[in-house]
């Protein structure tokens, strides 16, 4: 039997989606009007399972592209930047700890090249989040660290 790229991620998504709804149903749910700490997760998680399992049913009725190799770069950097991420947002702060966490997923891709046009976009990208998360969502965590200040 072969395996497909879509199977597998179908079947990553509905685990993952699976398990946090299962965590995520132990919080008080609340209303529309009146969000409980339980409604994002459930909803989110709810999706997650939904969009597994369309894209299970895809692999099985599609024509089926086989797994070849697992790029096992990506699959060390992705979660060590994550990690990276977590350890520098204090010490950075949020803004460039996002751009360090974008380099470094990005170097994963073996279609990565520096040019001005990825740099542009990475920089819109923190400034989106810097401003969603700090000044839309009020987070209290500070956009340039203790490192960075004079």
């Amino acid at each position: 039997m072969k395996i497909s790229r879509d199977s597998i991620l179908g079947l990553f998504f509905a685990v993952t989606g699976c398990v946090v709804l299962g965590i995520a149903v132990q919080y008080p749910f609340g209303t529309a009007g009146r969000m409980g700490p339980g409604f994002f997760p459930v909803i989110v998680s709810g999706l997650l399972v939904a969009t597994g399992i369309g894209v299970l049913v895809r692999s099985v009725s599609g024509s089926v592209e086989v797994l070849s190799a697992i790029n096992w770069k990506a699959l060390i950097m992705v979660p060590a930047a994550i990690v990276v991420f977590g350890l520098a947002i204090e010490p950075l702060g949020f803004l460039p700890a996002v751009l360090l966490l974008l380099v470094l997923c990005a170097v994963t891709s073996v279609k990565f090249h520096i040019e001005l046009k990825s740099a542009v976009g990475a920089l819109a990208f923190t400034g989106l989040c810097t401003v969603l998360f700090i000044e839309l969502i009020g987070l209290p965590i500070p956009v340039l660290g203790t490192w960075l200040h004079e």
